[in-house]
């Protein structure tokens, strides 16, 4: 089932995917039978949620987003596409409570936020090892066990003694996502980390990180320029078309 951000179901095939994105349909004859079985799914969120409720999101007096509700659970991915300026980043920015360019309900999962950008911005001074070490609390125990064995489960065992400059690019992104998973994070969110490879490595890297997210049961929100990635990555999609607020979620 697909919505669009006015309020009309299109038909789909069924997902088990656990997510309904639902607004008021605009009379009772409205409903279906489908819409109707549809409807009893819908699973109330819950603290470990994403949850986004009549989000508006405007920069530069432009209207991007535009009455959006949406929920994430645990485990899933939620894929956001859009042409440059339709808002993607914003909404990730919205997300994170790094922007009050918005107005409605975010509500995050109880835990830790990471990040994984399109740059690693790792400290070039710092080894691969301390890279992954600066984002965890000292007072954690287990806290360099926890960063090599993230440093292991991406590939780069032999690589925690180099310094960024000593890595390819997919290396250094490689350490960036075992600096954002060592933090035990409940919601992720990704921010075209691929972009700037060469296809076969981005292919690789992006592989590597949907098993990681499947295998931590995170809620993930994954923005991507390519629509065949997000195809790859994820059932449930948003599309943002920009200005005057226009979106589509397909499951």
């Amino acid at each position: 089932m697909s919505q669009s951000s006015k309020g009309e179901v299109k038909e789909s095939a069924p997902s088990a995917a656990g997510f309904i994105c639902e607004t008021a349909p605009t009379s009772e004859a409205a409903l279906t039978s489908e819409t109707a079985h549809a409807r009893e799914a819908v699973r109330m969120p819950e603290a470990a949620d994403l949850a986004l409720s009549r989000v508006n999101i405007h920069r530069r007096r432009l209207h991007l987003i535009a009455d959006l509700d949406v929920t994430v659970h645990p485990g899933e991915i939620l894929g956001v596409s859009g042409a440059s300026g339709a808002g993607k980043t914003t909404l990730l920015r919205a997300i994170a409570g790094a922007t009050g360019e918005y107005s409605g309900r975010i509500r995050r999962p109880e835990g830790r936020l990471a990040f994984v950008f399109q740059e690693p911005r790792l400290l070039p001074w710092l080894s691969a090892r301390d890279n992954v070490l600066l984002t965890l609390d000292k007072r954690m125990a287990g806290r360099l066990f926890a960063a090599e064995e993230w440093l292991e489960r991406v590939g780069l065992r032999d690589a925690m003694d180099l310094r960024p400059a000593q890595m390819s690019g997919g290396m250094r992104q490689r350490v960036a996502i075992a600096r954002a998973m060592a933090t035990g994070p409940k919601l992720l969110l990704v921010d075209e980390p691929f972009s700037a490879l060469d296809k076969s490595l981005a292919q690789s890297l992006r592989e590597d990180l949907q098993g990681i997210v499947a295998h931590s049961n995170l809620v993930t929100v994954w923005v991507s320029h390519d629509p065949d990635e997000l195809e790859q990555v994820s059932a449930l999609r948003l599309h943002l078309s920009g200005p005057p607020g226009r979106w589509d979620i397909s499951v």
